[in-house]
């Protein structure tokens, strides 16, 4: 169910830093009138949002990763199976829905 994905994410880690980042972006995108009703799936499994922003932000952001082509390293830094193909372009459509407009 949703709750349960909702709640898996935030339990994939002890960071403190993830339930504060998962709180402030639901309430943005609430706020901006598009709530994140539903957690992104990847392989089977809760996209992590929050490593996956951290990732990202750390390569200097969304429109860095396009231009130098790193999604290949944000997947694996994800721990996502390099035989997912299409993972570069799930997880770049998956960033602009719902952490773009965050960062």
């Amino acid at each position: 169910t949703y709750e349960e994905q909702f709640k898996q994410l935030y339990e994939l880690d002890g960071d403190p830093k993830r339930k504060e980042f998962l709180d402030d972006l639901f309430s943005f995108m609430q706020k901006r009138g598009t709530p994140v009703n539903r957690i992104p799936i990847m392989a089977k499994q809760v996209l992590d949002l929050y490593m996956l922003y951290v990732l990202v932000t750390e390569k200097g952001g969304l429109v860095e990763v396009i231009n130098k082509k790193l999604w290949r390293e944000i997947t694996k830094g994800l721990n996502l199976p390099t035989s997912i193909t299409s993972a570069a372009f799930t997880l770049r459509t998956q960033y602009m829905k719902y952490l773009y407009p965050y960062e």
